[in-house]
């Protein structure tokens, strides 16, 4: 089916029998799952089952992958979280680790559950990064991918000099972009797979309106220095960084950040000392709780609708899954290796997303090989206007294999029947959208009041 199946509801099937009739047929002997590991709880208020693939997904893909491919050889379950995470809390408070206890004893096939990240960090009290390297890693290392004018960055690259991506040194993210050349630095595990399996958390997400399928491919790229997240400076002098309206205070304090962070410990402590002073002067909300979404929250770093970089970066990480071969390099005329998303929304996260989701009970799954029309599905039941999200409505760009739907008309299985086109689909609850989206992306008959 080029479509994609919707449970608006916990399904009543065994979900490792679901899942099993989601993934498609093949000799397959290297699977790669990709869930959302992002980073582990921090606060109670956004908890774990909001934040990450729910550890009940990974378990039965794993098993129907071990019954459907009897020939599989590796299956790899990693991800790269942010720089900051806490991986052994993360593994505790997710049920990592028993998958680990349950499935690494196997001697064939050999399952691997990975941190993917190149470099890590501890974040002190006041926000300070200390970078170190450690016992993570992709063990087959980082296969880099160079794409030319393709790129969908290329043709804002006159504007490299102000490409960001928070926490990390601008000199680094700048030095993988020029015009005609960019650079992105892959988990080599994940281009040596003849099967990629994406599991991504059912979440809106502050710079891309919505994190599903197509935003979760950040987890494959070891060295996160290569994203490019936002332009640096407001839309009059060409960036994307803040919204019209961002407070002087919250743009000194970006950029006081921006400039101490990974430099001077004791002056950056200083700084967010003073900072935090202001921003409780000034009534800014940093705390993504249901009644400081409105226009005082702190929202920065291309966190809103306006955001014109983000998408570009996650149709470039699309396209080198699709096409870049093993080992990296160029990429390839044809795609190589088969492809399937099945969306977790049976806890899914509203507000201030990616890191401060709201738990919103939805028992929502969402599988198909287009993770265009997966999005856009997943949109449409949070009860947003997929029209108005850049990561979807640029979708006719990509060029084949995936995007090329019409979403009126685009073949549909709902909760075990046949349906068509996404306006076929129920709003199952309507999501409240990051700060700096709302009023944006809404559907017009359910507008989110403050």
């Amino acid at each position: 089916m080029n479509g994609c199946w919707v449970w608006t509801h916990e399904a009543g099937a065994p979900l490792r029998d679901l899942v099993a009739g989601w993934l498609p047929e093949g000799d397959y002997r290297r699977v790669f799952l990709k869930p959302n590991w992002v980073r582990h709880e921090v606060d109670p208020a956004f908890p774990i089952e909001a934040l990450v693939t729910d550890s009940r997904l990974i378990e039965a893909t794993v098993q129907a992958c071990l019954e459907k491919y009897p020939r599989l050889e590796v299956l790899t379950v990693a991800d790269a979280p942010l720089l900051d995470c806490d991986f052994a809390r993360l593994e505790s408070q997710a049920g990592i680790g028993r998958l680990r206890e349950r499935f690494e004893r196997l001697q064939r096939p050999r399952i691997e559950i990975l941190d993917l990240r190149s470099e890590r960090a501890r974040r002190s009290a006041t926000g300070y990064l200390e970078r170190f390297t450690g016992d993570c890693g992709d063990p087959l290392g980082i296969a880099e991918v160079v794409l030319g004018a393709e790129s969908f960055l290329d043709e804002i690259t006159a504007q490299a000099g102000c490409f960001r991506v928070s926490d990390y040194d601008a000199r680094r993210t700048m030095s993988h972009h020029r015009p005609g050349f960019h650079r992105y630095r892959i988990a080599a595990s994940a281009l040596a797979s003849e099967l990629f399996v994406n599991l991504p958390k059912m979440k809106t997400h502050q710079k891309a309106g919505v994190t599903g399928a197509l935003k979760n491919l950040v987890g494959i790229v070891s060295d996160k220095s290569c994203l490019t997240h936002f332009r640096r400076g407001n839309a009059e002098a060409g960036g994307d960084e803040f919204a019209p309206g961002t407070s002087a205070l919250v743009r000194v304090q970006s950029r006081v950040r921006e400039q101490l962070q990974g430099r001077s410990r004791l002056l950056f402590g200083l700084a967010a000392a003073g900072w935090g002073l202001l921003r409780r002067l000034g009534r800014v909300e940093v705390r993504g709780l249901p009644g400081h979404l409105g226009g005082r929250f702190y929202a920065a770093g291309g966190a809103w609708w306006g955001n014109d970089t983000i998408w570009r970066m996650i149709y470039d990480l699309n396209r080198i899954l699709c096409y870049a071969p093993a080992g990296g390099g160029k990429l390839a005329r044809k795609p190589q290796r088969d492809y399937v998303v099945i969306v977790d929304g049976m806890v899914a996260g509203e507000g201030n997303g990616p890191l401060q989701p709201l738990p919103i009970r939805a028992g929502v799954f969402i599988a198909g090989r287009d993770p265009f029309l997966a999005d856009t599905a997943m949109a449409a039941v949070m009860g947003f206007d997929w029209e108005r999200i850049p990561v979807l409505t640029h979708r006719r760009r990509f060029g084949g294999p995936w995007g090329c739907f019409e979403a009126a008309h685009a073949p549909l299985v709902l909760n075990g029947r046949a349906a068509r086109g996404v306006g076929a689909l129920p709003v199952v609850h309507p999501f409240l959208p990051p700060p700096g989206w709302r009023g944006r992306i809404e559907r017009r008959d359910m507008a989110w009041a403050c």
